[in-house]
Formats: C-alpha cells, sequence, structure tokens
C-alpha cells in the first residue's frame, strides 16, 4: 500500500519529523505514451532515451487486465523480489486484484488481495500474503516512466525499507527538467545535512521550534538549511549519469521514488494500457470508480 503525500516535502516538514510514506508523491503534468513497441521519446540530438527495452535474461510476466495487455520484465540482480514475484504469479495470487490506487501523472498500484471482489468504496492497500520482502534498493536503479517497484510500509514503521510482500507499482510520472530533479533530491540532501554532527544544534532547534509551534522561527532556520543544503544538491545531481538526467527529461518517471523504493522490473508492452488506467476517474482514496482487475497473469519464460 502507498500513501499519497506531497511531490517535494519542504525542508521545515523534514525537520518536523514528516516522512515519505508508502509511495511517493503527486505529479502535475500527465505524460502519455503509446504502446512501447511504438514509443519514442522525443529526440535529443537524434538519439532515443526511452526506456521500455529489458535483456532477454529478464523473465517476461504477461499482465491480462480488464483494459488491456501489458507484459513486465523481472531484473534478475533484484533477486529476492524477482523469485517472489514469480512464486505468486504462479500461484495465480494476482488473478481477480485490483489497480485498487491510481494517481494520474505518478503511478498505478496493485496486488492486495483483500481487493478482490471488494465492494465500491472500500479503501484498499493494507493487505498482502504475511510476510514482507528485504529491500534491495539500488541507486543506479531508478523511477523512470514504466518502472516496476515495490510498495512499503512508511519509514517510521518499516525504517529498514522492506518491501510489500505483493503489492507493486508501475510508474506513469512526469517528464522532469533540472530543477524539478533538483527538487527531488532535497530529501535526501536534507539526510545527509541531519547526519553531519556540524548541523545537530540547526536540526535540534528546528524541532523545538516546530513543537512549540513558532513557525516564524522554524520557517528562518528552513532558509538558512537550505542554502546549506544547496552545495550538496548539486552534488548528488552531478554524480548522475547524463543518460538517466536525460531519460527522466524526455521519457519521465519520478525521481524522487529513488533509493527509496525497490525497482525490480520495468513495463515493456502496454504503454497504452498503462495511460489507460492512469486516466481512469478515482475517488477521494485513489480507487478508480469503475474497477480494473488483473485477469491473469504468468510466466512467459
Amino acid at each position: 500500500m502507498l500513501k499519497k503525500t506531497l511531490k517535494f516535502l519542504p525542508v521545515a516538514m523534514i525537520m518536523a519529523g514528516a516522512l515519505v510514506p508508502y509511495t511517493a508523491c503527486n505529479s502535475e503534468n500527465k505524460n502519455t505514451q503509446s504502446d512501447s513497441t511504438t514509443a519514442v521519446a522525443p529526440a535529443v540530438s537524434g538519439e532515443d532515451y526511452s526506456d521500455s527495452t529489458a535483456p532477454e535474461n529478464w523473465v517476461r510476466i504477461s499482465v491480462k487486465t480488464t483494459v488491456g495487455d501489458m507484459v513486465l520484465a523481472l531484473n534478475p540482480e533484484q533477486k529476492q523480489h524477482t523469485e517472489n514475484f514469480i512464486k505468486l504469479v504462479n500461484q495465480g495470487f494476482y488473478n481477480g486484484v485490483l489497480f485498487h490506487r491510481v494517481i494520474k501523472d505518478f503511478m498505478i498500484q496493485s496486488g492486495d488481495p483483500k481487493s478482490k471482489g471488494a465492494a465500491p468504496n472500500v479503501q484498499l492497500g493494507d493487505g498482502g500474503p504475511g510476510y514482507t520482502v528485504p529491500n534491495e534498493i539500488k541507486s543506479n536503479l531508478r523511477h523512470f516512466r514504466g518502472a516496476l517497484s515495490a510498495a512499503r510500509q512508511s519509514d517510521e514503521l518499516n525504517p529498514m525499507k522492506n518491501s510489500s510482500g505483493s503489492q507493486f507499482f508501475i510508474v506513469t510520472g512526469t517528464k522532469v527538467e533540472e530543477a524539478q530533479y533538483k527538487m527531488a533530491l532535497e530529501t535526501i540532501a536534507f539526510e545527509l545535512f541531519r547526519k553531519d554532527p556540524a548541523n545537530a544544534e540547526t536540526v535540534r532547534k528546528g524541532q523545538i521550534m516546530s513543537q512549540s509551534g513558532n513557525m516564524a522561527g522554524l520557517r528562518a532556520i528552513e532558509l538558512e538549511v537550505k542554502e546549506k543544503m544547496n552545495p550538496i544538491i548539486d552534488k548528488l545531481y552531478a554524480e548522475i549519469p547524463d543518460i538517466d538526467k536525460k531519460r527522466y527529461a524526455t521519457w519521465g518517471g519520478a525521481p524522487n521514488l529513488d533509493n527509496n523504493y525497490t525497482v525490480f522490473g520495468k513495463l515493456i508492452s502496454g504503454y497504452n494500457v498503462l495511460s489507460a488506467i492512469e486516466n481512469q476517474p478515482t475517488n477521494m482514496q485513489d480507487r478508480p470508480t469503475r474497477d480494473i482487475s488483473i485477469i491473469e497473469a504468468k510466466v512467459l519464460k
């Protein structure tokens, strides 16, 4: 299950103890795409920066839904997540489950067994197989459009960032320019700032002001912290490979999820279905008002 949060957390909220929970955050602009067999990202110097193909040794999973078919490819390097997903598929675990949480320009989520046959307006998202999967978060595996990633509980309940045993999401996201990307790095930059002993007193003052409701004082500290964080953010951004930056800018995704959730595969066919699902009307709980279910998921090879 993933909880809806703001796209980027201001430093004041982070200092007050607010953390990014179950999935991530909202996006603002929609990025639609046709089926991956023909999808081509906007050209940059004549190059295609799409991310809808996978190596031959990645296991393919067919996902037949009530609005069309998709094919996922699982990354064998993410051994525990891949093996667990294949096991559940072979058990028929996903047959009949709903896409119970859909946020346009962000992601579509499924895998809650409680969603099978769930009545309208029932809040979903806390079901699973009764276990979690140890996180396999890797900094080089990013949440580009089409990324298959594992849902998880919030950091407060799950500091090890372990994944739900069954719930997953597929990223839709938006195209991300440099300024937006740097904003997405703010949470990581603050963690580095917070862990530096030289900044312990500033963090302590911020927490005290937050607890006492001194928002003017907290705002002043926030501005001070942001100024000190800028060099950290610039350094983090400089370390990201250019191809990843260009892929986010032309293909799209949700970089604010990177290093927080385990990416273990990607969508390689059915981008038209992904778009169809993300465009469904939803209720206040982000559940589609018309049920969209997985009819059958099966291993292709």
